[in-house]
């Protein structure tokens, strides 16, 4: 029995009970009365003493969320391992209670042993400390989320490479006192590393840790998801340690990863199985990096190359030859231009959703070409669903705002450019009004009339 923000009426509830689970409140931002300044949060079905004389009566517990719970203590997580031998999930993620602290994964690893799947994100007392006795003590973790540790370092990384063997999926997204000393060294990295440290200040103890020398069997061959995001101090060292030795990985974030180079897409080029890659904001990489990820690694499904000054068309046209990708983010790129989405429009057959917000050399032209061949309701080819053009001039022309979804309290139009988001069929009836346009243009061509764009549907040439 599952429970979600309530707790078991009776001891027999508590006895079934399989699933507890109390998130933290999200405010309802479709609310157009919402005030959150002025609304104070819900309070919690159940505080941390509540829980802790709760918990020995459920034995049976599987999965518990518990970031909804604002004095969550480590007292009441010692308790849960105790008291619940199957527990295989556990998620402490976001909660703002400065009660969690190390003591709350020595427990964890010396009494729940069966737990698979372990979230800790923004816990601001976990330290390396705690995630290492973590690591070592649960040999059938498979899913860690270690977002935003303002306090862990390279030394809990490296404990995790070498005893969690077993992880599918592992996040450490923000945590920015990570370096690559944490990861595997390669014969390439002291090169690569030297010749950035050439150009910096004086190293820190972290920086000086002896390097991770692995065995060559030693892989992380079940990891499939990565997530490196925001881990600013981070360079290409790092991933060529991922790549060599968690060689199966299907989806990896590297954004705003801005120390990271060519030589690191390069690199990825080794991960033959990549199917959904973000490096947007990695603002070093040049088109000759993102030319040869995307032309090696062709089962990729979703890409995110926003915010990479440096790229070109060239780019966009090599992922658009790509079979399967269906998703594509390339926002604020300068460079970007018709010719690109003329390429997708021929080419991306498959494409389910396109994000191009700030690219400001794109004409209508191309947006009514790409339109025309994957979103018009007479192709069968036509599966694009969703369509981001923020923040390009060309999108203020009149009689396109009405196709676009409503922009967000508190967007302003002056200082953040025109909102133009397009979803599902508003997708289609922008392609029809464009090709309405065109044909009114052409008739006024034909006809040696003078021009006059209209907002409406009709075709009248006056």
């Amino acid at each position: 029995m599952s429970y979600i923000d309530e707790i078991p009426s009776d001891e027999e509830s508590c006895f079934y009970a399989e699933r507890l689970e109390f998130r933290l409140p999200v405010p309802d931002i479709g609310d157009e009365h919402h005030t959150p300044d002025l609304a104070p949060p819900p309070a919690p079905p159940i505080d941390d003493d509540a829980l802790a004389a709760l918990l020995p009566r459920c034995p049976h517990l599987t999965s518990a969320t518990l970031s909804g719970i604002p004095d969550l203590s480590s007292r009441t997580l010692h308790v849960l391992a105790a008291s619940c031998p199957h527990l295989t999930r556990l998620d402490i993620a976001h909660c703002p209670s400065p009660g969690l602290t190390d003591l709350a994964l020595h427990a964890l690893a010396a009494q729940a042993l069966p737990l698979t799947a372990l979230a800790v994100s923004r816990v601001q007392g976990i330290t390396d400390r705690g995630l290492a006795h973590a690591v070592r003590g649960l040999p059938r973790l498979a899913e860690l989320a270690m977002d935003e540790l303002p306090l862990v370092t390279a030394v809990a990384v490296r404990d995790i490479w070498t005893f969690a063997r077993g992880l599918r999926r592992w996040s450490l997204a923000g945590c920015v006192q990570i370096t690559d000393s944490g990861f595997p060294w390669v014969p390439e990295s002291d090169r690569l590393r030297s010749s950035v440290g050439a150009e910096g200040e004086g190293r820190t103890w972290l920086e000086s840790l002896p390097p991770l020398i692995l065995p060559g069997t030693h892989k992380l061959n079940a990891l499939r998801e990565l997530d490196l995001s925001h881990c600013v101090r981070l360079t290409d060292a790092a991933v060529l340690g991922v790549v060599a030795y968690a060689p199966r990985i299907h989806h990896l974030s590297l954004a705003g990863c801005i120390e990271m180079t060519d030589r690191a897409m390069h690199a990825l080029c080794g991960l033959a199985d990549l199917t959904v890659l973000d490096i947007g904001g990695l603002e070093r990489v040049t088109d000759e990096g993102a030319f040869a990820v995307a032309s090696s690694c062709r089962r990729l499904r979703i890409v995110d190359i926003s915010f990479i000054p440096n790229l070109s068309d060239l780019v966009v046209l090599e992922l658009a030859s790509l079979p399967r990708l269906e998703r594509l983010s390339a926002a604020g790129l300068p460079r970007l231009t018709d010719n690109a989405l003329c390429f997708l429009a021929e080419h991306a057959s498959e494409l389910e959703a396109l994000h191009l917000p700030f690219c400001i050399r794109l004409t209508l032209d191309g947006v009514r070409a790409i339109l025309h061949r994957l979103a018009s309701g007479n192709t069968q080819a036509g599966k694009l669903g969703e369509l981001s053009l923020t923040g390009v001039p060309a999108l203020r022309r009149r009689g396109i705002r009405r196709f676009s979804e409503r922009a967000p309290e508190g967007y302003d139009e002056r200082k953040q450019g025109a909102y133009r988001e397009f979803r599902g069929e508003k997708v289609r009836a922008l392609g029809a009004f464009l090709e309405k346009e065109e044909w009114r243009r052409r008739e006024a061509e034909r006809m040696n009339i003078p021009f006059v764009p209209r907002g409406d549907d009709s075709r009248a040439l006056y």
